[in-house]
């Protein structure tokens, strides 16, 4: 059980159509098998638009150091990535595979 798994949907949205709106743009596609085993990796538009790559490889460094040291030791609850770019709180949400 997750935090999210008595909540109610009021919207859902394909991650095939948010690409094909606009709304998030896919990064490091050309490593996503070394990276995720396939799995794509997407920032909003307006982070991609605003940070660097460089800024974009940082996040991405923090987020997995961050799921290798610190996540196995948090309760559930606390299971929420975040970090800080440009003086800007960025939440890394890593989609649990479907079922």
């Amino acid at each position: 059980m997750t935090y999210c798994d008595d909540a109610k949907v009021i919207a859902s949205y394909a991650l095939e159509d948010a690409t094909a709106d606009g709304v998030v743009v896919e990064i490091f596609k050309n490593r996503w098998g070394e990276l995720t085993g396939g799995k794509p990796i997407v920032a909003t538009a307006p982070l991609y638009g605003e940070v660097s790559h460089a800024g974009l490889i940082e996040i991405w460094n923090a987020f997995t150091a961050w799921r290798k040291t610190v996540l196995p030791a948090q309760p559930e609850e606390a299971q929420l990535f975040s970090t800080s770019m440009n003086g800007e709180t960025v939440w890394v949400v890593e989609e649990a595979p479907s079922s």
